[in-house]
C-alpha cells in the first residue's frame, strides 16, 4: 500500500467528521486530531482503542453522550470503511503488532 493510497483512505475513513467541522476553524483542528488518533486506534487495534476512548473521557474530559456519539460514528461509519485486508497492509506498513504476535 502507498502513501497515495493511504491518505486516500485516511480522508475517507474521517469523512463522517467533516459535517462537526465545518462549523468552525477550532472545530476543523478538532476533527482532524479526533481523525488522526481515531486513525492510529483503528490501526492498532482493539486495546488501544479501548485506551482511546478512556483517553476522550478522562483527559477529554467528554460526557457520556459525546462520548457515545463519537463511538457510535468511529464504528458505524468510520471503522467500516477500512476492509480486513486494507488493516492487515496498514499495521505492516506501520509495524503495529497485536498482543499474540510474534
Amino acid at each position: 500500500m502507498n502513501q497515495t493510497t493511504v491518505q486516500s483512505l485516511f480522508r475517507k475513513f474521517a469523512a463522517p467528521l467533516a459535517g462537526y467541522a465545518a462549523t468552525s476553524p477550532a472545530r476543523k483542528e478538532l476533527a482532524e486530531m479526533l481523525a488522526r488518533n481515531l486513525w492510529t486506534a483503528l490501526i492498532a487495534g482493539p486495546e488501544m482503542e479501548a485506551e482511546t476512548w478512556n483517553i476522550l473521557k478522562t483527559t477529554g474530559k467528554l460526557d457520556a453522550d459525546s462520548l457515545q456519539a463519537i463511538q457510535e460514528l468511529y464504528c458505524e461509519q468510520m471503522k467500516p470503511v477500512v476492509t480486513e485486508e486494507e488493516l492487515v497492509d496498514l499495521r505492516q506498513r506501520y509495524q503495529f503488532k497485536r498482543k499474540g504476535q510474534a
